[in-house]
Order: structure tokens, then sequence, then C-alpha cells
């Protein structure tokens, strides 16, 4: 049934799960950290700025703790969901729109870390893009979680015989065995 047997990460995949503790805490302080610098003042902004980084740490620590705590290593599907999470907080850390010192016209206008970098052009940007890529971190996270706990389980991922039966069926039959399927 399942694949039980684990394999030792070697290269970009041994890279993704050591840096992905990394990219954990550093991603998440990169929420945080440009809302401490352009100086934010809306109660809602600090509770977003919080929140996200808690859910962000907490997602890594499920995609990649709890396969360490049973002995194995994140799969790579896990790993690679988690880096499309932490893509989407790099975005969102430079999109958070809130009230700054830096607002374009007056204190009342809303601004983002890129808007102060590049010019309030960006300040339309803000929202369109940090909510979408909030959104995407939020559920890529939650599917990188779901994939590191359901193949990290006693008896690895469960391959039902449906799966078994359709494999090397179809217009691609390489996993089959016919006549021109050869070792």
């Amino acid at each position: 049934m399942g694949d039980t047997q684990q394999t030792v990460p070697t290269g970009w995949y041994k890279f993704a799960i050591y840096g992905g503790w990394v990219g954990t805490f550093v991603l998440a302080a990169w929420i945080v950290l440009p809302r401490l610098i352009i100086g934010t003042t809306v109660p809602i902004t600090w509770t977003i700025t919080i929140l996200l980084p808690v859910l962000l740490i907490a997602i890594g620590s499920v995609t990649l703790g709890l396969p360490a705590s049973r002995g194995l290593m994140p799969t790579k599907r896990s790993v690679g969901w988690l880096w499309f999470a932490f893509l989407s907080a790099f975005i969102v850390g430079l999109f958070l729109p809130d009230s700054t010192i830096f607002s374009a016209g007056s204190h009342d206008q809303t601004t983002a870390f890129i808007a102060v970098l590049l010019g309030p052009g960006w300040e339309g940007a803000g929202s369109a893009i940090a909510n979408p890529a909030a959104i995407l971190m939020v559920i890529s996270g939650i599917i990188a979680a779901v994939f590191s706990i359901l193949d990290s389980r006693e008896g690895g991922p469960i391959r039902t015989e449906d799966e078994d039966h359709l494999q090397g069926q179809g217009y691609f039959t390489i996993l089959g065995e016919d006549e021109h399927y050869h070792l």
C-alpha cells in the first residue's frame, strides 16, 4: 500500500527543509518589521500584523516539526507548498497597507512598505496585492501542514486500490506494463 521508506534529503530538497526553518521565522519577522519601520498607527493593522506571523510560525512548525518529531523527513510536496506560502508571505510583507507617517497626501491615507520604497505610485497596489497574497499564504500553508500530517502518520501515505488499479491506464502508460514497456 503506502511507501514508508524514507529517502535521505540531498541538494535542493535538503536546502528546502533546513532553509524552511530559517524562512519560517525570517518571513514572520518580515511581515512585522516593515510595520515597525514605517510607523503603523492603526489597531486593525497591528492585529493583522501579529496574527499573520503567528499563523506562519504555526504552519512552518507543523509542516517541518511534526515529521521530525515522528522520526521522519517532511515530504517534498509539503515542503514545496510551504515555500509557496513563504513566497506569499514575502509579498504580504511588501504590500500590506496601513496608515503611516509616510502616507502620500495626508495622514489619513494608507500606504505600504513598497510605496515607501518606490514612491506614491504604488499606493493603490497595497491592498490589491496584499489581500490575495495573504489568502494564498494561509491556504498554501494549510495545504503544506495537512500534507505533512498525512504523509508522516504511521504507515505513510495511504494509496487506495483504485489508484493502484488506474496506474498505467490512459494515453500515458508510463507506469503500466504492456507490450511497449520494457526495462
